[in-house]
């Protein structure tokens, strides 16, 4: 009677015999799912970093932007493309196409003829940088195609609807707007930019006013 006891006390129960196996291919199911549930967030944790930095960056060029323009009163056409392709170059980085478009808008002053005046675009400085790791796409606008058709304020001489309401200004007054727009190709992101922009926008936009420094408009950049 001893010896049946102490074989039954020392050998595993057959069902317990029985689920070691499927345990452990349970733990090997789980250990896959799980690993390829760390691999997307971070794959998607990169791809946020890459939009989020976009965003900053073309809000930073901006600022850089506006202020050295609002400070001067002839400023520099080849100083304004210099820290344009400088900002591409050490900001943006590769695989983008960067524009910054730079517009002087002036509220003319009231009078009695006309106690609204409108804010009219002075004058336009349109300038982009392409960069890319390897061919270019031959679908992709050029540099001056991109910078045409980055901004909302319109050409000079334009009374852009909703300007001066969109701008605050206020009668005699004259501002300086920096916008830029940033876009970044499909080789910019991990996932190749496959996801619909819905999901992993590709385009970002971003704009700066200042008043002007002074009681002189700016010159149109040569």
């Amino acid at each position: 009677m001893n010896v049946l006891v102490n074989t039954a006390a020392v050998r595993p129960p057959t069902l317990l015999l029985s689920w070691i196996p499927d345990r452990r291919g349970s733990v090997s199911v789980e250990f896959v799912l799980g690993s390829v549930l760390i691999a997307l967030t971070l794959v998607a944790g990169m791809e946020l970093y890459q939009v989020v930095s976009a965003q900053s960056t073309a809000l930073r060029a901006a600022v850089t932007m506006v202020d050295y323009m609002s400070l001067e009163e002839t400023p520099s056409g080849a100083f304004i493309n210099d820290l344009a392709t400088f900002s591409a170059h050490h900001e943006i980085g590769n695989d983008s196409m960067a524009a910054f478009v730079i517009s002087a808008v002036r509220r003319f002053e009231a009078t009695s003829t006309e106690p609204d005046p409108p804010a009219v675009v002075e004058w336009n400085w349109k300038t982009a940088v392409a960069q890319t790791t390897a061919n270019p796409d031959p679908d992709a606008p050029t540099p001056e195609q991109f910078a045409d058709s980055c901004g909302v304020l319109g050409p000079a001489g334009s009374e852009a609807p909703g300007l001066r309401a969109d701008l605050d200004m206020q009668p005699g007054e004259m501002v300086v707007v920096v916008e830029v727009c940033i876009d970044l190709t499909g080789r910019a992101y991990i996932t190749g930019g496959f996801l619909p922009d819905s999901v992993l926008p590709k385009h970002f936009y971003q704009h700066q006013v200042l008043p002007v420094r002074g009681h002189v408009m700016p010159a149109a950049p040569s």
